[in-house]
């Protein structure tokens, strides 16, 4: 082995070692052609995900009553103030805690939540929504891992809707405090990724006649790492956005999505950068059971700059490992590259009748990288709920994503997952619920690989 190649082995079991090169997906508008990166499998709690809408935004939560519609979904009062308040506590099983290879660690982990959701109609035309959910994560065995801090569901948010005219304006925030490294596919031998996000924006929704319809706003998104480990990531993403689409006939529009996204690190090693999505979309909605929603476009990531992560291979301890390289096996540690590809987002959804719904997801995006600029994914994901079965609900998902890092170290590597969601009704207010997940990871890179059974047990009772 040349010493070129002996130096290249050494990063790679350095960017293992480290555990410090998280890269969270959908830096930009999040609901505007990027992809996501959970894994396929939304969060394991009680308030399960199920494709109830043919929506490109992603997946929607399923109500917690059968049949509930949206009044119902309020459940108390206070005023004019509706509310839903719903309580939880949950068992979980995980036989690969930190998903290592080679130091697979099992745990029992003890996990109460809280969803607490208000609705204020203000008038006719104004309403305010705010909604949270909260929960903690006690693991019996292992309490380093212990939660650092409350978990805030990705999905908590308050939004204010406000008609100006005939636009409506909608002003939110949403907010999140977050631990599951599985959510990010480039993560290896991480048993907690702690961060926090913000995501506030304002959206103008313009009917400008009976078939031509503009979108448009403004995105401030924030990653803020607790750990100093994972400080190379944080960073500010400010998009702007418009999506103007127009109804050729009853149920198909055509339409053009573009956005605009300013990256800035707040790290100096990282270079900024810019990234642009444009391309037209297609929402047919074939009959009313079935949806399809295909957009595809231009993607440019360019960013500003050379960025260097000697911080994220070279740690404190091994720093002299760094000080001893020539000037050119340093420069290896850097990264120039800027990607201009094309990305896609596709999703079908298919609604046959009252018992069951399911969905395909395919999408193809360039992501902010870790130890690199950028990393393209590919992400595939059937999903379905089946409620045939008296007061009892069934979510299976199955996914698979496929991703290759930028610059000299670069990583190829695909997961795979399934999970399986029940949960009985056995009241209208208290739901039992028990899933099970399995994750597999092969990466070309050595010790990354992984596989992950986890198993959950849940109580939910919604006042």
């Amino acid at each position: 082995m040349n010493k070129n190649r002996k130096l290249e082995a050494l990063a790679l079991v350095l960017l293992l070692a480290s555990c410090a090169l998280p890269a969270s997906a959908q830096d930009f508008f999040r609901e505007l052609g990027t992809s996501r990166s959970s894994g396929g499998i939304g969060p394991i709690v009680p308030s399960e995900y199920g494709y109830r809408e043919a929506n490109p935004t992603g997946l929607n939560p399923v109500t917690q009553t059968p049949q509930a519609g949206e009044e119902d979904q309020y459940n108390m009062a206070v005023g004019p103030v509706r509310m839903s308040v719903a309580v939880g506590v949950g068992m979980e099983w995980n036989d690969n805690i930190a998903l290592s290879d080679n130091n697979r660690e099992s745990d029992f982990i003890f996990r109460p939540l809280i969803n607490v959701d208000f609705l204020w109609p203000i008038s006719e035309l104004n309403t305010l929504r705010f909604n949270v959910g909260a929960s903690w994560a006690k693991y019996l065995e292992h309490s380093e891992y212990d939660s650092g801090g409350l978990i805030l569901s990705p999905n908590s948010e308050i939004a204010l809707t406000l008609q100006v005219g005939a636009i409506q304006v909608t002003l939110r925030d949403r907010f999140s405090y977050q631990e599951q490294p599985y959510e990010i596919a480039p993560l290896s031998n991480v048993a907690r990724y702690e961060r926090y996000e913000n995501q506030a924006g304002i959206q103008f929704d313009w009917p400008i006649n009976e078939r031509l319809d503009v979108m448009f706003g403004y995105d401030h998104y924030n990653i803020w790492s607790r750990n100093d480990a994972f400080k190379s990531e944080d960073r500010s993403v400010d998009t702007v956005f418009i999506k103007p689409g127009f109804e050729l006939s009853p149920g198909l529009k055509l339409g053009v999505v573009s956005s605009f996204s300013f990256i800035n690190f707040d790290v100096a090693d990282r270079s900024d950068a810019t990234n642009l999505l444009a391309g037209p979309f297609i929402d047919w909605q074939i009959t009313p059971y079935l949806n399809a929603y295909l957009e595809v476009g231009f993607q440019g990531l360019k960013f500003d700059g050379t960025s260097s992560y000697t911080d994220d291979f070279f740690t404190e301890a091994n720093a002299e490992l760094f000080r001893d390289l020539t000037d050119e096996q340093r420069r290896l540690f850097t990264d120039s590259s800027d990607s201009d590809s094309i990305y896609f987002k596709f999703q079908l959804t298919h609604t046959p009748n009252d018992v069951f719904e399911h969905g395909l997801l395919a999408s193809r995006t360039s992501e902010i990288g870790f130890g690199s600029n950028f990393y393209d994914l590919y992400h595939f994901e059937y999903g379905a709920t089946y409620k045939g079965i008296y007061q009892t609900e069934i979510s299976p998902v199955i996914f698979y994503e496929h991703y290759e890092t930028s610059g000299n170290f670069s990583e190829t590597a695909y997961r795979v997952g399934a999970a399986i969601g029940i949960r009985h009704h056995l009241t209208n207010s208290l739901t039992v619920g028990l899933d099970y997940r399995f994750l597999l990871k092969d990466s070309d890179v050595e010790n990354a690989d992984y596989y992950q059974n986890l198993v959950f047990l849940s109580l939910y009772y919604r006042f």
